[in-house]
């Protein structure tokens, strides 16, 4: 059973980092999420770009898939999702409120306290590259914001998974993905 499914195209760069983790992942078409004969994950990455069609074809999934991305949090998966990489963008898809809009550039990052302070391994830098910030409602906690105190990295709790959201623009490090394992629990897509 792998353990990450990543939406999107197969690339080396994701295989290199997964290689170094030691963990299974599987890169899911967009066509496919939400299909009833998926294994169970751990975690489910949506990389950046997500919601702009120059990029991705990924937003029309995540909408039809709402109610069983929702199902996979509940039951214990970790969804770590990046910027959508479009002037704004609610997510409307997820089961807690949450805005993105767009603003790109390298920030100074500060750290929040809270209860998710952990997953700030997301970025080995304190300088990251963002495509913009986040507006979290309820539910969420702000884990890192950027040099004007917006929200870049948030994370919600939803029955008994996290859903973690980030503007940084850059791949998971080896750290943060191992850290969201730990937290996981295998659940159904």
């Amino acid at each position: 059973m792998p353990d990450i499914a990543l939406l999107g195209e197969r690339t080396f760069l994701f295989e290199k980092l997964f290689e170094e983790l030691g963990a299974e992942c599987q890169f899911l078409q967009v066509s496919v999420l939400g299909s009833p004969f998926l294994p169970r994950y751990k975690m489910l990455v949506v990389p950046t770009g997500f919601a702009n069609p120059q990029y991705s074809k990924a937003l029309q999934s995540l909408t039809a898939a709402k109610s069983r991305i929702a199902e996979f949090i509940k039951g214990g998966g970790v969804l770590t999702i990046y910027g959508a990489l479009v002037p704004e963008h609610n997510y409307d898809w997820l089961p807690l409120p949450l805005k993105y809009v767009c603003d790109y550039g390298p920030q100074k990052i500060r750290k929040q306290e809270c209860e998710h302070r952990e997953c700030a391994c997301v970025t080995c830098t304190e300088t990251p590259e963002c495509d913009g910030y986040l507006v979290p409602g309820e539910g969420y906690q702000t884990v890192l914001t950027d040099s004007n105190g917006r929200p870049i990295l948030a994370v919600g709790k939803y029955g008994n998974g996290i859903i973690v959201v980030t503007s940084i623009h850059e791949f998971p490090t080896v750290e943060y993905l191992r850290w969201a394992l730990r937290k996981a629990k295998p659940s159904n897509l």
